[in-house]
């Protein structure tokens, strides 16, 4: 036999005795879902900062012939680019010194084989502070095109 005791009530049912539960605040609620919310967020900032390339390239290349052009222009002499002095008896263009503003970026240039006064070609800039965009070898000499990153 199993000696087991109930509580009955004054009817004979069996009483259940519920215990107190304990239930959250409105308040800590809410500042639970703000931390789980802020987690969230932080995680998937760190998430698109983590898959975005360091820089964009351009799509193609057909957004620099414009550059180019003006670049060849500019060393043929079709286009008006002024010698600048640089140092006694040494001159060079303002584009090959200052670079070509063109669509939101300065493009720099220099020509292979000869003296150039880009910033890349005097030692400014370092070599992995530059983005090289096109090496074009169609016209006499080869010119290299960049931006700085």
């Amino acid at each position: 036999m199993i000696n087991a005791t109930t509580h009955q009530g004054t009817e004979g049912v069996l009483r259940a005795e519920a215990r107190p539960v304990r239930r959250i605040s409105s308040r800590a609620l809410i500042i639970m879902m703000g931390v789980e919310l802020t987690m969230i967020f932080g995680v998937l900032v760190w998430a698109l900062f983590w898959m975005l390339p360091v820089s964009t390239p351009f799509a193609s290349q057909h957004n620099l012939a414009p550059v180019v052009e003006t670049v060849r222009s500019s060393l043929s002499g079709t286009i008006n680019d002024p010698l600048i002095d640089i140092a006694p008896g040494v001159s060079a263009r303002a584009s090959n010194l200052r670079g070509l503003s063109m669509g939101g970026s300065v493009y720099y240039y220099y020509v292979e084989g000869h003296a150039n006064f880009d910033p890349l070609s005097r030692g400014v800039v370092a070599s992995d502070a530059v983005e090289i965009m096109l090496r074009d070898t169609s016209g006499p000499s080869a010119i290299v095109i960049y931006r700085l990153r």
